[in-house]
């Protein structure tokens, strides 16, 4: 089976952790076209292309893109780019891209000008319904006409995708955790240690970072900070008030991440709700974190984790761990106190996250759950591509 998926914008770090599992099926055939992905995006896709020969890849040019909209939904393909595929006919067609962005218009438009019998699945991961102005909501109507399944991340996305008028057939394949990399290993710091907090992700005010140093500095424990961003001078300076118990790891190879979890006692993701605005006046949307797939990561190496009850954050803890209202920095606290008072408790909440790391959440089983539905609209869909005839472009 020959998949070919299209992705663009600079947060698709983790994808590669899809393609590899996928890449593990030697029945499959996997051709990556991508746009406008970061610096180890592109290392992690010249390292897996070398290590799996069933694995291609083509990093094309782009118009626009966050960087100077602020949205994702505004990112655009160079014109031509489907012809840097040449002759290669896909079996299926995946989008890794929200309805309403430009460059999932341009996947379903290259899929019906060169491959109309391919059935087309698409990724969803808003857990917002939102208003875009128009051309949007016409170009996501048509993403919904055109495609044959779709893939939302949890059970919120689903309920979006189902709330903006999809009536289609959907399955949802959560975003997983590369449990070969993220495993329990010994901690490597003395025992005679004081009770430590992890964060790992961007240092921005929409993480909660400031509820957490209020935590922390509530509880006088140690905080081990790993990431990057406008926040990270500020933290610099609390480090400074309290020498020896705040560490700034800054942005990580991800293979180097576990060793830093396996640092902390706990980690802790604070998020909170905001309405973030890029440029352009449509563009501010409510955010509310998607997935959190830093828990899993955590959770994989055995660290208990507690994370603020806002957007898909109990959803992907669930019986694993501990949640607090959102922006209440007296209740973070008193979560992490029970860890760090009750080591049954944190034992207890470690072994529970494993579990539903690994068998839940895994991509080797993200990977699995799309393979089968490929394997049925293959088997069906050219049937019904044959009836209907070729679809024709819906783009101007």
């Amino acid at each position: 089976m020959h998949v070919l998926m299209t992705a663009a914008g600079r947060r698709t770090e983790h994808w590669t952790e899809l393609f590899a599992a996928l890449c593990d099926r030697p029945e499959v055939t996997l051709t990556v076209l991508a746009a406008d992905v970061s610096a180890s995006t592109h290392r992690r896709l010249d390292r897996l292309a070398r290590l799996r020969p069933n694995l291609r890849y083509h990093l094309v040019s782009h118009l626009l893109g966050e960087h100077r909209t602020g949205h994702l939904a505004s990112g655009l393909f160079r014109p031509g780019t489907g012809r840097r595929l040449g002759g290669r006919h896909p079996d299926v067609v995946h989008v890794i891209g929200e309805a309403t962005y430009l460059t999932s218009w341009q996947a379903i438009r290259m899929r019906q000008r060169h491959w109309p019998t391919a059935p087309l699945t698409l990724y969803a991961a808003q857990n917002v319904v939102t208003r875009f102005p128009v051309p949007f909501p016409r170009l996501e109507r048509q993403a919904y006409d055109s495609i044959d399944h779709a893939f939302p991340i949890t059970p919120a996305a689903l309920g979006v995708l189902r709330a903006r008028g999809y009536r289609g057939p959907a399955t949802i394949v959560p975003l997983g955790v590369d449990t070969a990399l993220f495993r329990p290993r010994p901690a490597t710091r003395p025992q005679a240690r004081r009770f430590t907090v992890g964060f790992v992700g961007r240092l921005e005010p929409y993480k909660g970072v400031h509820d957490l140093l209020r935590a922390v500095d509530l509880l006088d424990c140690d905080l081990l900070a790993v990431g990057g961003g406008s926040l990270y001078p500020e933290i610099e300076r609390t480090a400074a008030r309290r020498p020896g118990r705040i560490s700034l790891a800054g942005w990580t190879d991800h293979a180097d991440l576990p060793e830093l979890l396996s640092r902390m006692d706990v980690l802790v993701l604070p998020s909170i709700e905001v309405i973030r605005r890029g440029p352009l006046r449509w563009t501010g949307v409510p955010q509310r974190e998607q997935f959190g797939r830093v828990l899993l990561e955590a959770m994989a190496c055995g660290v208990p984790v507690v994370g603020s009850e806002v957007g898909e954050i109990p959803y992907v803890i669930g019986p694993a761990g501990l949640t607090y209202p959102a922006g209440d920095v007296v209740a973070l606290a008193d979560r992490l106190a029970a860890l760090r008072d009750h080591p049954d408790l944190a034992r207890q909440l470690a072994g529970r996250g494993l579990r539903r790391a690994t068998d839940e959440f895994s991509w080797a089983g993200t990977a699995d759950g799309m393979y089968h539905v490929w394997q049925e609209l293959t088997g069906a869909g050219r049937q019904l591509a044959t009836a209907r005839g070729p679809d024709r472009p819906t783009g101007p």
